[in-house]
């Protein structure tokens, strides 16, 4: 045997051994099984069993296990949601693993989530919260804004505006939800986006959108009737011949939202804040501010020329025939005078530009013209004497009043349009006057969110209010509610209205 047979040897003799090696490791780790049965004798004909499927064993992988594996720090187990523990709790697992109807499912987990829903809404009852959703005035910064009354929602972008029994709805507020404290509505509810109102025009049905991320401004697509809807502007504006002067839009109103304080009664208001004491237009608080309040004034003083007493009068009592002369002759010069400016006034609404300058030399136009009234008075015996009073076309006095009460209603609702477009608007003198007067009649017909109502959270308590341009049937308040349960989900188009004292 020579060398290269030998090498050959050597090499299969160290594989063998390297194999019954591995096979002896190998018989050492297998685990032990039972002896196998003997076989039965083979038969002539097999039996054909039916296959079962091999059992697999569930194999629990713990976090940090899979830590070591990923390089990762282990996740921490999810919290289990109240409605989960709820349902866990009362739910046996029976009942999971059979089918059931996909109708009695939803009921059972809506019956769950009011209940869940109506257990948080009264545990936090005793730290309920009410909103008041409090006009600024001035406002700060209408841009920035995220709560406000009337005028224009800021829908998503691509939302359509929405429809109520195929006519646009009308819009009443939105209402940031980022500002909400975290009690209201005993927690239910979004905290992102905004909710924006809208009503049908002429019947408490509501709709209310949750808006996620609030686009661009986006105008009504339909321009208000005067005859129709919720459209109420303050005072006499409401009706009448008044009633054509009035601005046919909502004033879109910037709020804050502030805590109510049960303690703290809201302000009386005012009883007729217009008319708390004897004044004259030729103040430059109530001088006209454009083209548009300049006309209106003079259309108004126009249609009131004709009760300037120019004849002679059974109604002039026990005046003398002297005292009745003079006051034909007075009013008849101012009747003309005063035409004459109305004239110039419509003459140059179509040809010059608008200037306040132009404005205030109307003004003392007309505060130089008298008129004359015969008054009746009373003495302390119970007599009365009637006697002959000048006073100019200007002046408003409560026993002697022409034209300027209807003036100053019509000026109200235009400066409040004017100044919620753009405080600028408006002059100082204007504005200072105005302003107390807004914040007073805001404080009598405030707004609020929260509270509830036949156990219903609120999402809106909206007053007729003539500073919003808005009357509810017979000065009622509009309350917009929502079952707990479809709050907590976030399904708004259940929401319902209705119109209460």
């Amino acid at each position: 045997m020579n060398e290269v047979e030998l090498a050959a040897l050597m090499l299969a003799a160290a594989m063998l051994l390297g194999i019954a090696l591995a096979l002896a490791i190998w018989r050492a780790r297998r685990p032990v099984t039972s002896p196998p049965a003997l076989r039965a004798p083979r038969e002539t004909h097999r039996l054909k069993l039916p296959r079962r499927a091999p059992e697999v064993a569930e194999i629990e992988i713990a976090p940090s296990r899979l830590a070591r594996v990923s390089g990762k720090a282990p996740l921490e187990p999810p919290r289990e949601p109240m409605l989960d523990r709820a349902f866990a709790a009362e739910t046996p697992v029976e009942g999971i693993a059979e089918p059931i109807a996909t109708e009695a499912a939803s009921q059972t987990i809506r019956a769950e989530v009011e209940k869940v829903a109506a257990e948080a809404f009264v545990d936090a009852g005793a730290a309920a919260v009410t909103l008041h959703l409090v006009p600024q005035i001035p406002p700060r910064d209408a841009i920035s804004t995220n709560s406000w009354l009337g005028g224009r929602p800021r829908l998503a972008t691509g939302m359509a505006w929405p429809l109520i029994d195929g006519q646009p709805a009308d819009f009443l507020a939105q209402i940031g939800c980022a500002d909400l404290p975290r009690n209201l509505w005993g927690g239910l509810g979004p905290r992102h986006g905004a909710l924006a109102i809208f009503i049908h025009r002429h019947r408490p049905d509501v709709r209310v959108l949750h808006v996620g991320e609030p686009g661009a401004p986006l105008a009504p697509p339909y321009a208000l009737n005067l005859g129709e809807g919720w459209f109420g502007p303050y005072g006499d504006l409401a009706g009448g011949d008044l009633a054509s002067f009035a601005v046919r839009a909502f004033p879109q109103w910037p709020v804050d939202l502030v805590e109510a304080n049960a303690a703290d009664p809201l302000p009386s208001g005012m009883a007729d804040g217009l008319d708390t004491h004897g004044y004259d237009i030729a103040d430059p608080a109530f001088h006209p501010f454009d083209w548009g309040s300049l006309t209106a004034m003079a259309a108004i003083l126009e249609s009131r020329l004709g009760r300037l007493l120019t004849e002679p009068a059974a109604d002039c009592g026990a005046a003398s025939a002297d005292a009745i002369e003079r006051c034909v002759a007075i009013n008849r010069e101012a009747r003309e005078r005063a035409a004459e400016i109305v004239g110039i006034i419509h003459d140059s609404a179509v040809r010059d530009p608008f200037s306040p300058g132009d404005a205030t030399a109307v003004m003392a136009a007309l505060h130089a013209i008298p008129w004359a009234t015969i008054a009746r008075k009373t003495s302390a015996d119970g007599s009365e004497t009637f006697e002959l009073e000048t006073l100019p076309l200007t002046t408003h006095r409560a026993d002697a009043d022409l034209w300027v009460r209807d003036y100053r209603t019509m000026l109200f609702d235009r400066a409040k349009h004017a100044w919620c477009a753009d405080p600028a608007n408006l002059s100082a003198p204007a504005r200072a006057y105005f302003e107390p007067l807004w914040q007073r009649l805001a404080m009598r017909e405030m707004a609020s969110v929260g509270g509830e109502r036949d156990g219903e959270p609120i999402l809106l308590a909206l007053p007729t209010s003539g500073l919003m341009s808005r009357r509810f049937g017979d000065d009622r308040t509009l309350l917009v509610t929502i079952a707990g349960a479809d709050l907590a989900i976030g399904d708004f188009a259940k929401a319902r209205a209705q119109l209460v004292r």
